[in-house]
């Protein structure tokens, strides 16, 4: 929650490292140094060994891994793998250079390899952390030193190095038992989950907010369900204020068919309720059933729709990534940009707004991202067959809907 509230905040800060390096850009410096200090309330061993270990867990959200080993075949060379709510999202060659746990020094330099992903591309990127003991606790300082090769590099660098020196912050304090309790309680999911419920109270009214809480709970849970069939695991269930919700897993996909298969799952366990919902209207005549599958199946069937990030566009993305990355890429960009454009039509900031993040990271993200484990033309098949079954199912309920209502 406190996250949500420090948006306009993370804005500010992108709109300033965009200023910045315009001017760096105009001066022609090319080669800087970003770094980032916190203040970290846990013993200087315990920061020491959770950021030298070979595994990394951040909880977030987003839930970020980073698994660091040696490549088998290169000597002196790791490989580090990075995972964000359990997307594989790049990954990166480098030789250590300095490894002195009584100095608190750790450094290593990128290495052009064809294992790096996005590649380095000549910016002789070196990074590297100092721990030292102070009386406060201890004092983490980050750093990435590298010629840039694109504008974004001026942008995402310091933003990452900034952004990761606070989860690492969160992290260890949650370890050690020092974190802030008032901290905890304000980004506990229950919390978000009630300003979730007082916005759509806000937009729609009590007794439609309360039913638009559950229709979200149902189709996050069968996103749920599925991560737990797939063993990705669940790392939580989130309403998000003015948004919807969203289940966070808790490791990586692998695949594009666990990918397609967990955002099919969302509206697909979703239409057991709302059969079942339709059913029972006609059974009774109850125009509350009716108007709360109304809402399941419009809900659903618009997460359908195949736009970027919605679950339709997931879907589409582990279809078209399969056979080919780089289109897959293109229609991520399309959908975000429709979406967009829906949200200029409907002059709606509620709409825009997202879209415009997505836009934003997506940018900031780059254009090249790990390739999962391609579906195989059976399983696509049956993915694309499930999913348009599903959409016309949803599509029957509430062309049912819009006859009883015209009748």
């Amino acid at each position: 929650m406190l996250r949500l509230l420090a948006l306009p905040i993370e804005l500010l800060r992108i709109a300033f490292y965009v200023l910045q390096g315009l001017l760096d850009a105009l001066r022609s410096r090319n080669r800087p140094r970003f770094a980032s200090t916190v203040l970290i309330k846990a013993p200087r061993e315990a920061v020491w060994r959770f950021n030298t270990a070979n595994l990394i867990v951040l909880n977030g959200p987003p839930v970020i891994e980073i698994s660091h080993g040696p490549l088998p075949d290169d000597h002196g060379l790791w490989l580090t793998r990075v995972a964000i709510s359990g997307q594989p999202r790049a990954r990166a060659v480098s030789r250590e250079i300095i490894r002195d746990e009584d100095r608190g020094i750790f450094t290593s330099r990128a290495v052009e390899h064809t294992l790096s992903v996005p590649p380095e591309d000549g910016r002789d990127r070196e990074t590297g952390l100092t721990v030292e003991a102070i009386p406060e606790g201890t004092a983490l300082t980050m750093f990435n030193e590298l010629t840039i090769r694109s504008f974004s590099d001026r942008i995402v660098y310091p933003i990452g190095l900034r952004r990761m020196a606070d989860m690492i912050k969160q992290q260890c304090e949650l370890e050690a038992g020092t974190h802030s309790q008032l901290a905890a309680i304000a980004n506990h999911g229950l919390v978000l989950s009630v300003l979730a419920l007082l916005s759509f109270c806000y937009l729609f009214g009590l007794k439609s907010a309360l039913l638009l809480s559950i229709v979200i709970a149902l189709h996050e849970a069968g996103h749920a369900v599925a991560m737990l069939m797939t063993g990705v695991g669940v790392h939580g269930i989130y309403l998000i204020p003015f948004f919807g919700g969203a289940a966070i897993p808790k490791r990586a996909y692998r695949s594009e068919g666990r990918l397609g298969f967990i955002a099919l799952m969302g509206p697909g366990f979703s239409l057991i309720p709302t059969l079942g919902l339709f059913a029972m209207y006609q059974a009774t005549g109850k125009i509350e059933l009716l108007k709360a599958t109304e809402m399941m199946a419009i809900v659903n069937a618009a997460n359908l729709l195949p736009i970027y990030p919605l679950d339709g566009g997931l879907i589409l993305n582990a279809l078209v990534g399969s056979v080919n990355r780089t289109f897959a890429v293109i229609m991520g960009w399309i959908g975000v940009l429709v979406g967009l454009g829906l949200a200029i039509y409907f002059q709606s900031f509620l709409i825009g707004i997202p879209f415009l993040l997505f836009a934003l990271h997506r940018y900031l993200s780059g254009h090249q991202t790990i390739a999962l484990e391609p579906l195989p033309l059976k399983g696509g098949i049956v993915l694309a067959f499930a999913s348009m079954a599903t959409m016309i199912l949803y599509a029957m309920v509430i062309r049912g809907i819009w006859v009883i209502s015209h009748v």
